[in-house]
């Protein structure tokens, strides 16, 4: 009987994207659930709580591209199914303009909001002066803004079938600001406060964009892809891709509002020491779903491609598998949610009060979030967004209003989570619906 060796079995195991996109994104999972305590060591729970809060608001930056890399996601599947190989490279060019003249919009306009307006008040920060926070703001608006562009990468291995390589990076800046910042700690152990925040920002940042860079680069050589190309996108092309790009900002801008503004109602409405132990718990959970959610992401172009080469059975298969192995998903959130609290005590030294029901209520929004997100992968790959952009747009909207009153009746910080739990269990039912009735209309 043959059997293939170690050596092949391996090689095989190498080349599959969705599972070497999931092991890459655990070793993310890891190097951020080392990174953290050591931050909330080395800053403090009040500087650590500014770190977040720092960190949450650029991460919006990143989906303020106008979906343009989003879209190439999308676009480029389909364009290398018709092989239209010079369109894709104008196309790819086109991406890298548009992105860097976003980007240095950006930035202005950002530089601009946090000189002109008291940010310091805004966000309850009482312990640093408002030029502190100023220049902490603006140094991470540069190198967000810087790695808008130089992050392009990431969507292009998604796009050709490589997602992995995507994963690949974010690991090894995850792992590369974990070495640098274990460094700073042993040199700089008892610096200023604001010195500390600062140094942890320019080593996140200027880490990310040297990897950035670098990943970029080897994209290009691993296709033998040069954007050497006189053909430009004809102006249909443009208009249909910002249309969708435009689509794919609103609904990921939405998205990580309807996720990350928890952050900012409990610092406005208690205060930012108060987002440490809501963060930990998060975070505890944030393992299985970056993992998944990393497996998850080379289903979209994947899907691009079956839709467009109107694979109905290979969709509903895809479905059904993934259905079933969600059952499993779920048992092991639960299981993580039994022992979360073991995990915080000694994963996190400093004692932290946990409120009742909290760790429960974010083991509901893991699960359904890892369902539903398996399904709008499918929605965003194939491009069919207007139902679902206003699921999204009206979810964000009542849940704002929804956690200030269950905050008014008494629930505290178990607010954020009870309402996103209500919107969510909407999502749990409408998107694979809609991604079903999709599937099925499908000439056979």
């Amino acid at each position: 009987m043959n059997s293939k060796s170690p050596l092949a079995l391996f090689q095989k195991l190498k080349n599959n994207h969705l599972l070497m996109s999931g092991f890459y994104k655990g070793g993310s999972g890891l190097a951020l659930f080392i990174s953290i305590p050591l931050l909330i060591k080395y800053l403090g729970n009040e500087d650590y709580g500014i770190w977040v809060l720092v960190f949450t608001v650029f991460q919006w930056v990143l989906l303020m591209d106008f979906g343009i890399q989003s879209a190439l996601k999308t676009k480029i599947p389909i364009l290398l199914h018709n092989n239209e190989i010079d369109l894709i490279k104008g196309y790819i060019k086109s991406t890298y303009k548009y992105g860097a003249y976003i980007a240095l919009c950006i930035f202005i306009l950002a530089t601009a909001y946090v000189s002109l307006f008291d940010i310091k008040t805004a966000l309850n920060i009482s312990f640093h002066t408002r030029s502190f926070v100023w220049l902490l703001f603006t140094v991470n608006i540069f190198f967000f803004c810087s790695n808008l562009v130089a992050g392009i990468h990431k969507s292009l291995y998604v796009a050709y079938l490589k997602g992995k390589y995507a994963e690949e990076s974010l690991a090894v800046n995850q792992f590369g600001f974990l070495f640098l910042f274990g460094i700073a700690m042993f040199f700089f152990p008892d610096i200023r406060p604001e010195y500390k925040l600062l140094l942890v920002s320019v080593l996140n940042g200027g880490f990310c964009l040297l990897v950035n860079i670098g990943y970029t680069i080897r994209f290009f050589k691993m296709e033998q892809l040069n954007l050497n190309t006189k053909q430009k996108p004809p102006k249909h092309f443009i208009r249909e891709t910002l249309k969708i790009g435009m689509k794919f900002m609103v609904i990921q801008l939405c998205m990580i509002l309807f996720f990350t503004v928890d952050n900012y109602i409990i610092s406005n409405n208690f205060s930012p020491k108060d987002v440490v132990p809501y963060d930990s718990v998060n975070k505890i959970f944030q393992l299985p779903v970056m993992v998944l959610f990393a497996a998850l992401s080379p289903m979209w172009s994947m899907f691009a491609k079956d839709y467009v080469e109107k694979k109905r059975q290979n969709l509903l298969l895809s479905f059904k598998r993934f259905n079933l192995f969600s059952i499993g998903i779920t048992l092991a959130i639960a299981i993580l949610a039994l022992i979360c609290p073991f995990i915080i005590s000694i994963w996190i030294k400093e004692p932290l009060l946990i409120p009742d029901n909290l760790v429960l209520l974010i083991a509901i929004i893991t699960a359904i979030r890892i369902f539903t997100t398996f399904y709008t992968n499918f929605l965003n790959g194939i491009g069919r967004l207007n139902r679902y952009t206003v699921i999204i747009v009206v979810s964000l909207i009542v849940k704002i209003p929804l956690t200030y009153f269950l905050i008014s009746l008494g629930y505290g910080i178990n607010s954020v989570a009870i309402s996103t739990v209500c919107i969510l269990i909407f999502w749990l039912i409408f998107i694979p619906l809609e991604c079903y009735s999709i599937v099925r209309r499908i000439s056979k």
